[in-house]
């Protein structure tokens, strides 16, 4: 049976998303799309639930697995085999740890694989190919789960010889209160778990995030794909006027958080997602109403597109990555992707999907050479997965410098000696350990390290001979290897995933433990929030008298709208303090952004880049040097 206009739930769900992977500047909170799907998909399996309820007495669990394996499993192998031939034509980051990815997809485990990586969804130092299957892990286990759950409540309640009418009201009844408690649980869990430092875990993990599928079976408790005469006589004369009112309020509600709630936002995670679960429930209440109200069949388009909306899902992201590796201008990748993702879809869903539900295969994909074909293929991606780099070289270059600046602090502290093997060991495994005596190489040399530092700028003796704190993100623990040479007796403290709101606590720390250097370095502002030039402000408003700072301008090749923003209320600041000086990197490398790392953010390893970065550091310093201090 299927219902009128229920397709623009689909697409509504799909076409945020879309906008969120295509033009994430534009629509931040685009990826409240998801929920959609989670409601729907929760909506969708109970109401046939109960059809098939009311039909038979009864519910068959493995033919209910079979048809969900069978629907979502398929498509997701052909994405997967026909993406990794085109992986090719990408940087090598694109492929690292590529096996993993795609194990972790085809078992529908990559939420625990992103949980484990510690990462939250946006701050990937390269973009994973495979992350967006994060939602078919959450819909495996929510199939797998609630299917045990009305299996159980089926066989309970025949056991007390329920039957009929009366095993179906029971049934919505126990599934109402059953859903009911599993949303209560999980939201709490959220609440009591969240960590705006760790997103991963809230956004990724079942338990927290499983209230939008519940939500949807609630709904089909009480407004089914079948419903009864009196439903249908009230659906069918319900106002329009008033249809209309609960249709535009929650469309113009997710419109405001796609293009508002952005998701570093601490309370993006805690509550937009609540309330575009709760829309989207209404939306399917009102285009369920909408079927009874009117007879005027859906356009085409709109049943095609909500066909294809699992199989557009599976191939939109891969394929915009390649496409706008290729395609810098964001308005035409994001089409072209889109086309592209399209035409994949509709090959799986009308040519391929059919044949594992009973139907005939087309004559061109019965022949020997199209089979010839699919091995090669499926052969070629074995063999790129498994040879893919564990690693990317911005990891490992971060990694190095990481290794590099924990050596400085143990070197500091006298303990070098007897902790470098086991720092190394202990905290980043994926370096290469040869030589014994220096205990690791990497590809940061003392001789590249020598080379780079001809480039740079010499430190006045001002600033050498005083205190300097240097604090930043993963750029700067990039440039650490080279840092500590030229600034030997600095505290540096720079840490990956950084952003202003941490730099400000790390700065009031270290100001309420008088530790904070007479010469402040500050580089981050890559890790966007909402409120980075008033921490800004309050780092020059509250460091003490004699202070000295210079700010790096960030540069993110992706996201230059924004921080363009920032870069230019950082220049009006530096303008207006004598005792605040820019170092303006961002100005420096947007003409030759191609030297950066895929990412086009980082540079650490590649000697060239650091040296033209430390020189506007060290210029920087010296020039700041010459001002008296903060007054």
């Amino acid at each position: 049976m299927r219902i009128r206009w229920f397709s623009l739930v689909r697409i509504i769900g799909l076409v945020l998303v879309l906008l969120y992977h295509f033009f994430v500047k534009q629509f931040p909170g685009g990826f409240i799309g998801v929920d959609i799907f989670f409601v729907f998909s929760g909506y969708l399996i109970t109401s046939l639930f109960f059809i098939e309820l009311e039909k038979s007495d009864g519910f068959d669990l493995l033919n209910y697995y079979k048809r969900r394996f069978l629907r979502i499993f398929p498509p997701l192998v052909l994405m997967i085999g026909s993406i990794l031939p085109f992986t090719l034509l990408l940087p090598s980051d694109f492929r690292a740890n590529l096996a993993k990815q795609v194990a972790a997809a085809i078992g529908f485990a990559t939420n625990r694989f992103e949980i484990l990586s510690g990462s939250s969804y946006e701050a990937q130092q390269t973009p994973k190919l495979f992350v967006h299957t994060w939602t078919l892990s959450l819909e495996f286990l929510f199939y797998l789960i609630w299917g045990v759950l009305l299996f159980a409540i089926v066989m309970l309640l025949r056991y007390f010889n329920k039957n009929g009418k009366l095993l179906l009201g029971y049934t919505r009844l126990l599934v109402l209160l059953i859903s009911s408690i599993l949303i209560i649980f999980s939201i709490i869990r959220l609440q009591v778990t969240f960590d705006p430092k760790y997103l991963s875990y809230s956004y990724f993990s079942f338990g927290t995030h499983m209230f939008p599928f519940f939500i949807g079976a609630i709904i089909s408790v009480f407004v089914g794909i079948k419903i009864d005469t009196h439903q249908r006589e009230k659906f069918a004369n319900y106002p329009m006027n008033k249809w209309l009112l609960w249709t535009i309020i929650p469309l113009f509600c997710l419109l405001g958080l796609t293009i508002f709630g952005k998701f570093e936002s601490i309370w993006t995670i805690r509550t937009n997602l609540i309330a575009a679960s709760v829309i989207a429930g209404i939306l399917i209440i009102q285009f369920r109403i909408l079927n009874e109200r009117i007879t005027v069949e859906e356009p085409k388009v709109l049943t095609m597109l909500a066909d294809t909306s699992y199989s557009v899902y599976l191939f939109h992201w891969p394929v915009w990555l390649i496409i706008s590796n290729f395609i810098h201008q964001v308005f035409i990748a994001g089409v072209l992707s889109f086309v592209v993702s399209l035409a994949c879809a509709s090959f799986v869903y009308y040519y391929v999907e059919p044949y594992f539900h009973g139907k005939e295969l087309p004559t061109f994909m019965r022949r020997k050479l199209f089979y010839v074909g699919i091995f090669g293929i499926g052969l070629m991606g074995l063999a790129i997965a498994i040879s893919a780099p564990k690693i990317s070289k911005i990891e490992q270059s971060i990694n190095e410098a990481q290794i590099s600046k924990t050596m400085t602090d143990l070197n500091q502290q006298g303990m070098l000696a007897q902790n470098l093997i086991d720092t190394g060991n202990d905290i980043f495994a994926n370096t290469t350990w040869e030589n014994p005596t220096l205990g690791f190489s990497t590809s940061t040399n003392p001789q590249s390290t020598q080379a780079v530092l001809k480039d740079v700028a010499t430190v006045s003796d001002t600033v050498l001979n005083s205190t300097q704190t240097v604090l930043g993100d993963s750029v700067m623990v990039g440039v650490v290897p080279y840092l500590t040479t030229i600034l030997p007796d600095a505290d540096i403290d720079a840490e990956v995933g950084r952003n202003y709101n941490t730099i400000y606590d790390l700065f009031a720390k270290k100001l309420k433990d008088h530790t904070l250097g007479r010469y402040l370095i500050i580089s981050a502002g890559a890790n966007v929030t909402d409120n980075m030039i008033s921490d800004v402000q309050k780092i020059i408003d509250e460091s003490p008298k004699g202070t000295r700072i210079v700010f790096v301008t960030p540069f993110d090749g992706n996201n230059m709208t924004v921080i363009n923003q920032f870069n230019t209320q950082l220049l009006d600041i530096s303008k207006k303090y004598k005792w605040v000086q820019l170092a303006d990197w961002a100005t420096f490398i947007s003409p030759q952004s191609s030297e950066l790392w895929a990412d086009k953010i980082h540079f650490g390893g590649k000697p060239d880049v650091s040296s033209q970065y430390l020189d506007l550091v060290a210029k920087s310093l010296n020039k700041v040097s010459k001002s008296s201090g903060k007054p």
